[in-house]
Formats: C-alpha cells, sequence, structure tokens
C-alpha cells in the first residue's frame, strides 16, 4: 500500500510540473517533419511564428552577434507575436499581408544565407522572405548588380587582348543556343517547315514529314515562349528531342539536367601586357576540373561531355597562361572576377585563389558550430582554411593579384575575398560584399550540430534555411549581414558600360596592377 502511495505521488507530482508550463521541456528535433514541433504552425499564423522563434532559440548560430547588434529576442517575440495573432483574426490574409508581416519579423537578423518559408494556410501558398535582401535592396549597386555578367568584347575589338576564350553552360544558354541559332534545332525546323509548306507537288514523305514538323515545332513554340528558362522547361525540352529524334534535326540534342545544378559561366583574357583575366559566374569548378567528379558529372552523353570540356579548355588557358608566364617572368598581374558570383563549393578555393597562393592551406579566419540546444551553445574557435594546389605550380608572391567584388558577390566569393587579405600581394577592389559567409550544410548534419534547416520545404508549415556554422576573420570578427569591404572602392559606371563597353571596376584593377596605385 505504501508502495501504490509513494507512485500516486509521483505521477501527481508529475502531472502538477507538468501543467505549470505551457510548453514542454523535451528538446524538439526542428529539422524533420516532426508531429510535436510543427503542430501549433498547421493553421495559425500566430503559430507558425511561435515554431519559427523557438526553432531559432536552438538552432541559430550567431545569438550573441545579434545581441551585440540590440536584437533582444524575448521581447522580439512579445512585439510580434500579437501582429501574427490579429493574421489570425482575420477571415482572409493576402500573400503580400503575410510577406510583409515576415519581413518585418526577419529583418533584425544578419545571416546572410537565410530564407524564412511560412505557408499561408489561407491561399495554400508558401511565402518566402530573405532577410539580407531586406538589408541589402537599399544599397547603390543592388540592382545595378544582381545578374551583372563582365564582357570583354570591347577589350578585344579593340586588340588589348592577346587571347580571350569562354565557355557558359548555364541551362539558359543552352537552350537558347539549341533554339535561337539559325540553321540547327528549332529554326531548321521552322524553316524546313516553310520550305515543304511552299512545295507545290509534295510527296507522301513530305506531307509526313510536314505534319511531324507542324506539331514539334507548336511544342517548341511553347517552350520558347516560356519567360524563364527551368528545369522542368529542360525536361520537356528534351522528351521533345527523344520524341521526334527520327527526324534528324541537325544539333537537335538533349541538354543533361545536370547543368541545371552545375552550369557555369567562365571567361579568360590575356591583356597585350600580360595581365591575365579570369571570370567565374559560380564556385562549381570542381565538377568540371576533378577527373571523378566530371566522370560522375558529365558522361551521360557524348554532347553533355563536349559542352563541359569548353569550361576545362578556359580554365587551363587561364592557369597555363600564369604558369608559362610566371616562369618566363613576364607576368604582370591576375584579375580574378567574383562579381555577381553568389557562390558554392569551398572545394574550388583550390582551383583558384589556391592556385596561385603556395600548398598547404591559407589561414583566412575562424568557425564556431552550434553544439547544443541552448541559445549561446556553442562550440570553441577553429581555424578555418582556404585550400591551395598541393601539385607543383608557380606561387604568385611577386606580381599583383586583385579580386573584382560587388554587392552581389556571396557566400564562396566572401571567404575567397577574405582569403586574399592574407595575401599581401592581393586586393579587393569594388564594392562591399553580400554579407553571407557562414557555411550551409544539409539536414543530416542536424544530429552533428544544433543547426542547418528548420522544417522541410514545402512540406512542413514553417521552413528556415540556416548555416551550420559561424564564419569569422582573423580578428574573430563575425561579418554576416555587413560584408567585406574592398581594398579599393569604385563604383560601376554603367553609362560608360553601355556606351562603350569598357568596365570602370576592370579598369581600376587594370590600373592598379600597372602603376601600383
Amino acid at each position: 500500500m505504501k508502495n501504490k502511495i509513494m507512485i500516486l505521488g509521483a505521477l501527481m507530482l508529475m502531472l502538477s510540473i507538468t501543467s505549470c508550463h505551457k510548453d514542454s521541456d523535451i528538446a524538439l528535433n526542428y529539422a524533420y517533419e516532426d508531429i510535436m514541433a510543427f503542430s501549433e504552425a498547421k493553421e495559425s499564423f500566430a503559430g507558425e511564428f511561435t515554431v519559427f522563434w523557438k526553432a531559432m532559440n536552438s538552432t541559430y548560430s550567431l545569438w550573441d552577434y545579434e545581441k551585440e547588434y540590440g536584437l533582444d529576442w524575448d521581447e522580439h517575440y512579445k512585439v510580434m507575436l500579437p501582429k501574427f495573432q490579429a493574421l489570425d483574426k482575420k477571415d482572409e490574409v493576402t500573400d503580400k499581408e503575410l510577406e510583409s508581416l515576415m519581413k518585418e519579423m526577419a529583418a533584425p537578423l544578419h545571416d546572410g544565407h537565410m530564407s524564412i518559408e511560412f505557408l499561408n494556410h489561407k491561399t495554400g501558398h508558401f511565402v518566402k522572405v530573405f532577410p539580407n535582401e531586406i538589408r541589402n535592396e537599399n544599397r547603390p549597386d543592388y540592382k545595378q548588380s544582381e545578374h551583372f555578367v563582365p564582357d570583354l568584347e570591347a577589350y578585344n575589338n579593340n586588340r588589348e587582348l592577346l587571347d580571350w576564350q569562354e565557355a557558359n553552360t548555364m541551362v539558359s544558354n543552352q537552350f537558347k543556343y539549341m533554339t535561337q541559332t539559325k540553321d540547327i534545332g528549332y529554326q531548321w525546323a521552322l524553316t524546313k517547315q516553310e520550305e515543304l509548306l511552299s512545295k507545290q507537288n509534295p510527296t507522301e514523305n513530305d506531307a509526313n514529314m510536314l505534319n511531324y514538323l507542324k506539331a514539334f515545332n507548336n511544342e517548341m513554340k511553347k517552350l520558347v515562349s516560356q519567360e524563364k528558362v527551368t528545369s522542368k522547361t529542360i525536361m520537356s525540352y528534351n522528351e521533345l528531342v527523344a520524341q521526334f529524334s527520327f527526324l534528324n534535326i541537325p544539333f537537335l540534342e538533349p541538354i543533361s539536367e545536370n547543368f541545371s545544378n552545375h552550369g557555369i559561366n567562365v571567361k579568360y583574357g590575356l591583356f597585350k601586357d600580360n595581365i591575365a583575366y579570369f571570370y567565374l559566374s559560380d564556385f562549381d569548378l570542381t565538377a568540371y576540373l576533378h577527373d571523378l567528379s566530371f566522370e560522375s558529372t558529365f558522361s551521360d552523353s557524348r554532347h553533355t561531355t563536349e559542352v563541359a570540356k569548353a569550361v576545362r579548355e578556359v580554365y587551363s588557358a587561364w592557369f597555363g597562361a600564369i604558369q608559362k608566364l610566371h616562369k618566363e617572368k613576364k607576368l604582370k598581374g591576375v584579375i580574378i572576377d567574383l562579381r555577381s558570383n553568389r557562390g558554392g563549393s569551398t572545394s574550388d578555393s583550390y582551383y583558384v585563389l589556391g592556385s596561385l597562393a603556395p600548398k598547404g592551406g591559407l589561414h583566412y579566419g575562424y568557425a564556431r558550430f552550434k553544439r547544443g540546444p541552448g541559445r549561446f551553445d556553442y562550440s570553441p574557435f577553429m581555424p578555418m582554411e582556404c585550400a591551395t594546389m598541393e601539385e607543383e605550380h608557380e606561387v604568385i608572391d611577386d606580381v599583383p593579384i586583385t579580386i573584382l567584388i560587388n554587392c552581389w558577390s556571396v557566400s564562396m566569393s566572401e571567404m575567397t575575398s577574405l582569403s586574399s587579405k592574407q595575401m599581401p600581394n592581393a586586393r579587393l577592389i569594388g564594392r562591399r560584399s553580400w554579407g553571407g559567409l557562414c557555411a550551409l550544410t544539409g539536414q543530416d548534419e542536424f544530429t552533428i550540430n544544433y543547426t542547418g534547416h528548420i522544417g522541410e520545404e514545402k512540406k512542413t508549415p514553417v521552413f528556415v534555411y540556416l548555416p551550420m556554422v559561424g564564419i569569422f576573420d582573423m580578428n574573430k570578427k563575425m561579418l554576416d549581414g555587413y560584408g567585406v569591404e574592398p581594398d579599393i572602392e569604385v563604383d560601376f559606371d554603367s553609362t560608360r558600360y553601355a556606351n562603350t563597353g569598357y568596365d570602370s571596376q576592370l579598369d581600376r584593377a587594370l590600373q592598379y596592377i600597372r602603376t601600383g596605385n
């Protein structure tokens, strides 16, 4: 009887404890579609905000940094919750209304990679906001540099280049080539259709060919008229290529869907005074330059392999010119153009800045992980290194290296910029970068580090894309939400560029290399 009374007492004590707490003390895993974690967010805007606020407590890497900037997260909850509760009282809530309130909620946060997605259960749509876009959208070069791609044509036309090579494997560029180039693909099919229509005495084969061409061209017209080339566009295009392969349309080739993830634009130019220029749209060179990666990514067809090889050829031309000219003591300088480069694989450092630096790595700052569910549970600082080329190569430490950046230079572009500050002969030129240096990860890393994604995209009512690790400079200063400052600040003169093709930021890099000023 005594034992029964003790057990009953213990149960009553547990009930009284839990009844005093509205929320469970259990540390919830917000990385997956967990019923306990997301239940209150299913049909309530206030519930979504509450889940977001709670999940950020245990998964966000920058709380001490936010505190320095004056953000009181607990006070923010008190201010924002009533506003989301007010949405719950409305019969209708537009996506714009939800987006506006989400922007107010996200605006104080400094992580440069973060995206936040809430389900508007009134419309059935997911609404997404990006804190650092809110922060950067008023910067002078935000719109100007959003989709900027440099062009060396004016310099080549004026015979300022000894060599000039480019490769573009973006699916949009490949689709444009296949559909807009005269005498091949879609344009050939249109011309052939007109030719058959004008025949006065068509044969039965001509009539059959005409019918098939009409069907093909009608479907292609729908794809070409789309405002944006997406992975779905490429899938539909490839289906048409397979369906109408019997027509033997010249150069009607499938586009590998791997290019949707690994398409890049690279440019090499060698100026007459032996300044080697290299532009990279995205850090995805490893897929092209590492033999095993190349084989696994671009071996699905002969056409895919040939397209991908063009990137190798452009990079080899740049790297080869630097090696040859430096050995001959003729190299005057190097320009790496990372403007509007939104980042990518950290392994690319090996081929870009790492191909100019001594082997053994380049220490550029520190990393810190989130290693517990508490708001300030962080790991110790750990040194971060930019990987450098291990094979024998020319170390470029006796001529100027310039790196061009702008507002849309993000992530790996910023890590490269930060690394360059540890090279005495390197200078950053342009405008301050985006402010998103913290490294990213997949959801599988959640069990190791208490960070990563919150929820699952388009599945849970709340989804947040978060960094795994905080990145700090050599002074252990966080740069997220601000960016890397150039050593030489110069605006992009869009009027001059439109009128002459000459690039004020590139010209400033050339000036620095040629004069030292």
